[in-house]
């Protein structure tokens, strides 16, 4: 099941954070680009990912400014007020130190984070990590400015089409893959509208921490891959000289993407470097074809997503069936149709957030797969026979 999403406020900005696991370290994950945090819980390459890190750790996510769950801000901004709002995540999830680890850009804004605030930063850790956006005679492998030109035309006439922003270059081992192209389209779309897209991009492109990279002692760990297309190797190479205290690790593979291609490598690295103990992976087959999720447990997938304010069909396909195949399967296993026991799910969760939680309903409405709130008071009185307000009052005063 997906953690609960909540709120950390920088100067009336609310930034969306979820906080998972037990861990006795804590783990703040900065994603990339753009980010939807309740999103990638549908994945299950993602979700499976993540998961796995809760297993070591207490993660702590967050969307920046201007995606995801975030206010949509205009997500410009300065460097100053992005490293408050990472204050302002670590404070609100009670999180006075922690490891980092950032992917691609969320890379970047980990080193800065590390150089600035050493004392919050236990150590760090980068995946697919660029010093720069910007061709230089001294950093070569960086895109010229006729290509990222090229770039944002296409984030303005392609948003969110998965054959047109060239998802084969970050996610090559999933290039065959078109339901997966899919989902990351929908993901993209998600996180941002083009509009934000295209404007941290362009903030992306004036990113420069070559200049910080001596001053961060913490240690850190940078993992790449081999023939990453999107950030050559020799960018990570180029970080890892001039970190001081670093650990450079070379993968095999040609994935931009962490959660795709061998992950098992990934996991090894970092569970290493946070614990000192090499885990023994265990590795869970998910998938049996290149392009269908097939043999999915239907009741597990149904039991952690049902909160998500999917259709019928969009369910069928998280479970990897067809529609037909999928109403039949699920009657089997549950006998009522998937409506009514998606329905029956969120109000139980919605009683269950309405007791524990100190969501307010309008809250608790959303974050239990409802879009509507008057539909949902309707719906939780019908079922429970009081409104949500009056329930919350009545069960709040008797615990």
């Amino acid at each position: 099941m997906k953690p609960i999403t909540k709120y950390a406020i920088n100067n009336a900005t609310n930034i969306a954070y979820q906080v998972v696991g037990q861990g006795s370290i804590d783990l703040v994950f900065i994603p990339g680009w753009v980010s939807n945090i309740d999103m990638m819980w549908l994945d299950y390459k993602l979700s499976e990912f993540l998961t796995r890190l809760t297993q070591f750790s207490r993660l702590v996510l967050f969307d920046k400014r201007g995606t995801g769950l975030s206010d949509r801000v205009n997500p410009l901004c300065s460097l100053d007020e992005r490293m408050d709002d990472i204050l302002s995540v670590m404070d609100a999830a009670k999180s006075k130190k922690a490891i980092f680890f950032g992917h691609s850009e969320g890379g970047t804004i980990a080193s800065l984070f590390a150089a600035r605030y050493p004392k919050r930063v236990i150590s760090l850790i980068t995946f697919g990590i660029f010093a720069k956006r910007k061709y230089t005679v001294d950093y070569p492998w960086a895109p010229k400015t006729e290509e990222r030109e090229l770039f944002y035309q296409t984030i303005q006439k392609e948003w969110g089409n998965g054959k047109k922003m060239g998802l084969e270059i970050i996610m090559p081992s999933m290039a065959n893959n078109p339901e997966y192209y899919d989902w990351f389209a929908s993901y993209l779309r998600s996180a941002a509208g083009p509009r934000a897209a295209l404007a941290l991009a362009k903030m992306n492109t004036e990113t420069d921490i070559s200049d910080i990279l001596k001053s961060i002692n913490t240690p850190t760990l940078i993992l790449h891959r081999t023939h990453d297309i999107d950030v050559n190797i020799e960018e990570a190479k180029y970080i890892a000289n001039r970190i001081p205290n670093s650990k450079f690790v070379e993968l095999k593979g040609n994935d931009h993407c962490f959660w795709v291609g061998d992950t098992n490598s990934v996991i090894e690295e970092m569970e290493e470097f946070i614990t000192g103990i090499r885990p023994i992976i265990k590795i869970k087959q998910f998938v049996t074809t290149r392009s269908k999720y097939t043999k999915i447990d239907i009741e597990k997938t149904m039991l952690n997503n049902f909160q998500y304010n999917l259709k019928i069909e969009d369910f069928a396909k998280l479970c990897g069936r067809s529609l037909s195949v999928f109403k039949r399967d699920f009657n089997n296993r549950f006998n009522t149709t998937p409506f009514k026991w998606v329905k029956t799910k969120r109000l139980e969760y919605a009683k269950e957030l309405l007791m524990e939680s100190d969501l307010n309903v309008n809250q608790i409405c959303f974050e239990s797969g409802f879009i509507n709130n008057s539909h949902f008071i309707k719906s939780f009185k019908e079922k429970f026979k009081l409104p949500p307000h009056q329930f919350k009052s009545i069960n709040k005063n008797y615990y």
